[in-house]
């Protein structure tokens, strides 16, 4: 952006100095009607030429300046340095307005955060693709649940930059407090919001829904049930409760509908195909998307003492059999 404006600048000057010399030779004699015109003509073409913005240089990046920028990026939210970490993100990346806002709420802690198997997939002169694997761990702070995630980071240059655009999160394994990976049913709801969740009346199977994860943030809170059996790198269903404090006066049920629609249309590629059953309850189906697998959701938002409560019924790579029942079973949560 920078170098456009001092092209455009430039051509300001040009076409200044040109009216200004042409001024003075007409007052000082008559010219030559070919050698104005030819002059003329020589200057359009200058100054037209110098108007023209230089095209950026494209190059295949290195492996090691890829690196550096999810280097960066990992030790800037480390470091709470929220300026510098938003110079790691595309401008046109579709998560990039979120990104501001989780990195106020990760500001209430402490988090040891780590990059490892750093592999690049592929690369071009437009777009590179990355493979990583981060630890987070929590040294102070609300409940949080230690984590390792594993994906690939998509960045692409601007301005000459490379910067992250997107990400595509393969697998999120959970963590004990010394790092290990957590067996199922080893996942504990603890922490501030744990109460309202637990006290909730929730008409599902007991046997087959169990805790895989549960982490909260500042009046933030979610539970992710798996069935029975079932690890997160390759569940089939996913019973979902989210938790937002004094949420409706925040968002809203209507507004937490219309941005779920909003985001969804902004993130998936494919085809999306997104309902509205009644007040408080949708549904959506992804099919054929660049990043994420074959889904269908079915939620519902309610509130409850002026807090916002999300439950969500999610299948991978088939359909929800009893549609009705479960919009059923939704509203039996209270």
């Amino acid at each position: 952006m920078m170098r456009k404006k001092f092209y455009a600048i430039i051509a300001l000057f040009m076409l200044s100095f040109f009216a200004v010399a042409c001024s003075d030779d007409t007052s000082s004699e008559e010219p030559n009607e070919a050698e104005e015109t030819e002059e003329t003509e020589e200057s359009e073409a200058e100054a037209e030429e110098a108007s023209e913005p230089e095209e950026e240089e494209k190059a295949i990046p290195e492996d090691e300046d890829l690196f550096s920028v999810l280097e960066t990026n990992i030790q800037t939210i480390v470091d709470q340095d929220t300026d510098a970490h938003m110079e790691t993100i595309h401008s046109e990346s579709p998560a990039y307005e979120g990104t501001e806002q989780n990195l106020e709420v990760l500001a209430d802690y402490t988090l040891d955060m780590k990059l490892s198997d750093l592999t690049v997939e592929e690369k071009t002169e437009e777009e590179a693709r990355v493979a990583y694997t981060q630890t987070s761990m929590k040294v102070e702070g609300p409940a949080y649940q230690n984590n390792q995630t594993k994906g690939v980071h998509i960045l692409k240059p601007e301005d000459g930059i490379w910067k992250i655009f997107n990400t595509e999160v393969v697998e999120t394994i959970p963590l004990d407090e010394n790092g290990e990976v957590m067996e199922q049913g080893e996942a504990a709801m603890e922490g501030d919001y744990a109460d309202l969740l637990l006290e909730l009346e929730m008409p599902f199977d007991g046997d087959k829904w169990v805790l895989g994860n549960y982490q909260e943030a500042q009046g933030e809170a979610i539970a992710e049930f798996l069935v029975a059996g079932e690890e997160f790198e390759n569940y089939t269903e996913l019973l979902t409760l989210h938790y937002y404090e004094n949420g409706n006066d925040s968002l809203g049920i209507a507004g937490y509908v219309d941005m779920m629609e909003t985001n969804l249309g902004e993130m998936i590629t494919g085809n999306l195909e997104f309902n509205r059953i009644e007040e408080g309850i949708y549904e959506f189906a992804v099919t054929e998307d660049e990043a994420q697998l074959d889904q269908q959701e079915i939620a519902r938002v309610f509130v409850k003492d002026n807090d916002l409560y999300v439950v969500r019924y999610t299948t991978m790579e088939q359909t929800i059999e009893d549609r009705d029942g479960w919009v059923e079973n939704l509203k039996g949560v209270q």
